[in-house]
């Protein structure tokens, strides 16, 4: 089961000496800036133009999905029927549906909705900067229609999961008073959009997007499918008020590290592929300008990433099941009964399962590590300031990602199987 979010309150200080003062570059003139305009804003930046138009591109591209080496392995997921107790709560995200009919006018609706096939699925991203316009912007509806957009969301995740986005939101919120771009970056500026027609036994799903929380969420009769998942912060925490040092993503962190110190000398060796997250041995465009070590984040539907470092058989079952437990934290959005579908199923393929590690193994330096097998692809990264002024990589900047690899991300072998 996965753990709450874990606090440290002495961690939660550590981001003050790096909040940007109203001048410097990062964030001066920004301040008057709605999502709408920051993005012409930002968008001019040669750096970040050129990035977006790669992703551009990428969007553009047929659906593969993710593999090892650009050739997609078939029969890999269950697709089969489940266990009444593992099914999905459909007949409560109907109901939310249904909450969100009352509170949206008929041109919000037609707005939200799109075909199960849309391409706007995939065009989900996790910068402050908007760059599909998909659905509707929450901090642009009546609060009424808010909490409805939410409810789905509510209706869809696990307890715990649900928790973790809504925490995430408002950290969102909390960085954009710390740098004075509100307009831009608060609680309620992420794009929400509804896909295919909400059925008890039709797949359907729904996206929520936007900077540093990102979900796309499928049901199909007794299956259910979240994945893309992004969630990051930064900083992963306030030292403010009742939330101060709560670290929605500090146990990702954490059961990362518990596995990496259960490792041998010489399993640490298979392991980690460098000591330093900036190490001068990398290849060139290992660590790239805006994701840095991360490899299957937005726009990465078809990209081809090679598995690395440790393989599950070469571990003992100690280890094996700290490993299971780093997988379980990313499926933890899943209700009760479809995680533990998701996670018999990532059993099923342990023996094909690697850990790869970048960086420290202590209580301080930071650190990157991604688990892959068949059916199961996250990522977890410790970055620089984007908005914070810190030049190197630090523990209060996260991101991770979960994937689900050979083309099942948005759910798609549920409603598009073969392809």
């Amino acid at each position: 089961m996965p753990k709450p979010p874990e606090t440290d309150v002495q961690h939660a200080t550590r981001f003050r000496r790096y909040v940007p003062a109203p001048d410097d570059p990062r964030v001066a003139g920004l301040h008057e800036h709605t999502a709408r305009t920051y993005a012409d804003a930002r968008l001019s930046v040669p750096v970040l133009a050129e990035v977006v138009r790669q992703w551009r591109e990428s969007a553009d591209e047929p659906y593969v999905g993710i593999t090892t080496d650009g050739r997609v392995r078939h029969g890999v997921y269950d697709l089969g029927a489940v266990p009444d107790a593992e099914r999905p709560p459909t007949g409560a995200m109907l109901r939310a549906v249904e909450e969100i009919r009352r509170h949206t006018t008929q041109e919000q609706w037609q707005r939200l909705t799109y075909p199960l096939d849309a391409p706007q699925w995939r065009t989900w991203s996790n910068p402050e900067v908007l760059l599909y316009d998909n659905g509707l912007r929450l901090e642009e509806v009546s609060d009424r229609t808010t909490d409805a957009l939410l409810g789905l969301v509510r209706a869809t995740l696990s307890e715990e999961g649900y928790t973790v986005v809504r925490h995430l939101m408002r950290l969102n919120g909390f960085l954009g008073e710390l740098t004075g771009m509100t307009g831009v970056m608060n609680p309620g500026s992420y794009q929400f959009a509804v896909f295919g027609e909400p059925s008890l036994d039709q797949p359907w799903g729904w996206h929520l997007y936007g900077h540093h929380v990102c979900v796309n969420a499928l049901v199909a009769g007794d299956r259910m499918v979240i994945g893309p998942v992004f969630l990051g912060a930064e900083p992963d925490s306030t030292d403010v008020g009742p939330e101060a040092g709560v670290r929605p993503l500090g146990v990702r962190e954490q059961v990362g590290l518990s596995f990496v110190n259960s490792l041998t000398p010489r399993q640490l060796s298979l392991a980690r592929s460098y000591p330093d997250v900036r190490d001068p041995r990398m290849p060139e465009g290992r660590v790239h300008p805006v994701e840095e070590r991360f490899l299957a984040g937005a726009f990465q539907d078809n990209r081809v990433i090679p598995v690395e470092g440790i393989r599950a058989t070469e571990l003992d079952g100690e280890q094996q099941q700290l490993l299971l437990a780093v997988i379980e934290q990313y499926s933890d959005l899943l209700p009760e009964g479809p995680r533990a579908a998701r996670m018999r199923e990532v059993r099923a393929h342990l023996p094909e399962t690697y850990l790869t590690w970048i960086g420290g193994v202590d209580d301080e330096q930071p650190f990157y590590y991604r688990v892959q097998s068949p059916v199961v692809l996250v990522e977890f990264d410790h970055h620089a300031g984007m908005f914070l002024t810190n030049p190197v990589p630090a523990r209060f900047h996260i991101h991770t990602i979960l994937r689900l690899p050979n083309g099942n991300d948005y759910g798609r072998l549920l409603w598009k199987p073969g392809t």
